[in-house]
């Protein structure tokens, strides 16, 4: 179940997929459009999945996020990822309405007061949907948790009702030619673009974090799922022609209707809606959990009683009910049709701002600054240690051999073998035997604060012979300069020797990377957005043409491509490689705008109202912030799971000591 768990979010996308956006796409669009605008959404989402793999490093000692641009770009991620989980979750409840309200036929919403007012024939306003949201809600503050039973239970509806659908629809095909020919025919590449973005939920937009191999994940985000659903939009255009189920919530559910497949209706309504509840409580818990980071010393957007946990069940309460109470609010006023194109619309510009943040962190100037002396790749560890560039099979080895030539050995060996000078010989010679079986415990006395305590201790143990014999040494030194200097000499390379330098990064001293670099870099950024936009301006038939568009996107690349990179932020691991970090990024970007071009048009106050609001939280004053409940938050912190937040950047910490070279 552990492994189940890294797939969640990959399931959530698959989840809304398979019971409404397919459905809708095949049911609105013809069938070559639906199976390339799927491929095309799949292609982009990958893409913006291979680009959230970079890791970013940030400063250790600034846990209080300033208000700069990086972290207005991180706040505006997470702020529009509240949004679309909000959305989720609303579209979650509306979809079991509508289920519910379908079967019952109507008799339901009638019994609700409710009045049919929009596109997709889904009642409203959806009280019903409003009930199961306050319930799931009450749940979570009572102490329900996210469990490896309910993602287990929600994979296996979801293929029960996959394997249904796909069964039973293949026996109830229409066998009429022409209209089977209709309805794979394409319009216009704006309605292949438009049915891309509609979904392109559907596919996840960030990697699951799992150790597995890269070729799992790939399948997992876009394989797998573009297998799918191309089977979905397949076995619907056969059981139905261009435009016949448009218009509707449920196409998925009508179809059988359509093929006088009653029987198969409330089997296939029982899944969507297990499917829909149990999905809810996978998409809620984000947003309460991305209130409580909010609300934390980190970024102190929302005030700190937001953290406020329940002494009996550990949940966040206070976050809880906000949660709660903004979905209930979408699903009882927003309608189906404009929730789902607001869930794709904040998912695209959530993945253009991620691509745009990492651009910009990666071409900045060095943010690894522990030191004040300066930025420093120097990384100094105990010899012990198993470090970059040498195997723990190598490095056992060699300590079994110097274990074995200091037992038999008449004098003290040393770590390193290329600089043991013959003038010191007539000085090592002098020391006691009997120090020899120390010599391995000298070699673990890497850093200067252990070797003197330890030298420290094992003198005042030695006896008076050992005494006089150091004191003979002493005055040998004094008597020859040579000695004296090569006495010093065998000191620093057991200091020097006995500590293995390790380099965090490489310097890019001929090129590096200034404030000029990243002000070229938000220059050809926003650049690259206006010319997306303009490219999705000519789709519209707005502007005459496109080539100027394509020509700044390129150019733009080419001039990111040629700047110098961050030492630091180089040297992090990241699926894409470094020459096409750059193209691959501005790829994304072009594509998730042009999509949210298409269909932003219809819930663009949506999106403007939100950021607006998010705006002007995140540049209030610090009084508002109340430190009432601050030791309630923090006796019971523990119930908080990190690894539930969203967008959580970790650090690699290491016992290691960061010196300027």
């Amino acid at each position: 179940m552990g492994s189940l768990q890294n797939f969640v979010p990959a399931m959530t996308h698959w989840c809304f997929g398979i019971t409404i956006l397919v459905g809708l796409v095949a049911s609105e669009f013809t069938g070559a459009e639906s199976i390339i605008g799927i491929f095309i959404a799949g292609c982009t989402s990958t893409l913006s999945a291979l680009c959230s793999c970079t890791t970013i490093v940030t400063n250790e000692m600034d846990q209080i996020k300033r208000k700069r641009l990086p972290n207005l770009l991180g706040f505006l991620i997470i702020w529009l990822d509240i949004l679309t989980n909000l959305v989720a979750a609303a579209t979650c409840a509306r979809l079991a309405s509508a289920t519910v309200d379908y079967i019952s036929q109507g008799h339901f919403r009638e019994f609700l007061f409710g009045l049919e007012q929009h596109s997709l024939g889904e009642p409203w306003p959806d009280v019903l949907g409003v009930t199961i949201i306050l319930v799931v809600t009450v749940l979570f503050m009572m102490g329900l948790e996210r469990s490896s039973t309910i993602s287990a239970l929600l994979f296996l509806a979801l293929l029960c009702n996959f394997a249904f659908f796909t069964f039973i629809g293949s026996f109830h095909t229409v066998n009429n030619f022409q209209k089977l020919m209709d309805s794979f025919k394409i319009h216009s590449p704006r309605m292949v673009l438009k049915a891309s973005a509609i979904c392109s939920f559907a596919f996840v937009h960030k990697m699951p974090s799992t150790s597995k191999n890269n070729c799992l994940r790939i399948a997992t985000i876009f394989f797998m799922p573009l297998l799918f659903y191309t089977v979905l939009t397949i076995i619907f255009n056969l059981m139905t022609h261009y435009r016949e189920l448009d218009g509707t919530a449920i196409p998925l559910i009508q179809v059988f209707q359509n093929r006088d497949v009653d029987w198969a209706r409330p089997v296939l309504a029982v899944c969507t809606i297990c499917v829909a509840c149990l999905l809810l409580t996978e998409v809620l818990p984000c947003v309460y959990y991305s209130f409580v980071r909010l609300a934390s010393k980190e970024w102190r957007v929302f005030v700190s009683s937001i953290q406020y946990q329940s002494r009996l069940t550990g949940a966040p309460v206070l976050a809880i009910f906000a949660a709660g109470s903004l979905t209930a609010i979408l699903a009882f006023a927003c309608p189906l049709s404009h929730l789902i194109k607001l869930l794709n619309v904040s998912c695209l510009i959530k993945c253009t701002l991620n691509s745009c943040q990492l651009v910009y962190t990666r071409y900045r100037p060095d943010i690894l600054r522990p030191n004040p002396e300066g930025p420093t790749n120097i990384h100094y560890s105990k010899l012990n240690q198993s470090g970059p560039g040498r195997s723990a099979t190598r490095q056992h080895q060699v300590s079994i051999r110097e274990k074995l030539r200091g037992f038999f050995g008449k004098t003290p060996q040393y770590i390193h073998k290329l600089s043991s000078p013959k003038a010191a010989s007539g000085i090592v010679r002098k020391i006691p035997r009997d120090k020899t079986k120390r010599s391995v415990e000298e070699q673990e006395c890497l850093l200067f604060e252990d070797y003197n305590t330890k030298s420290l201790n094992m003198d005042i143990d030695s006896s008076s012979e050992n005494e006089e014999n150091e004191m003979e040494i002493m005055s040998c030194s004094e008597g020859e300069n040579s000695d004296s200097s090569t006495d010093i000499d065998v000191i620093v390379e057991e200091y020097w020797e006995g500590l293995r330098v390790s380099t965090l990064g490489k310097f890019n001293e001929k090129n590096p990377s200034t404030q000029t670099t990243s002000i070229i870099v938000i220059v050809c950024l926003i650049l690259t957005t206006s010319a997306a936009v303009g490219v999705a301006l000519y789709i519209f038939h707005i502007v005459n043409f496109y080539w100027p568009y394509i020509l700044v996107i390129c150019i733009g690349t080419l001039i990111i491509m040629g700047l110098p990179e961050n030492a630091s932020e180089k040297s992090k691991p990241t699926l894409l490689p470094s020459l096409l970090f750059p193209l691959f990024h501005s790829l994304s970007i072009t594509m998730n705008t042009i999509m949210v071009s298409i269909i932003i048009i219809n819930v663009w106050q949506g999106i403007v109202f939100w950021t607006i609001a998010g705006l002007l939280l995140y540049w209030k004053c610090d009084c508002c912030q109340c430190g009432v409940l601050e030791p309630l938050v923090a006796r019971a912190t523990s119930k908080v799971d990190a690894e539930h937040i969203i967008y959580e950047y970790k650090e690699h910490l290491t016992d290691s000591i960061i010196v300027a070279r």
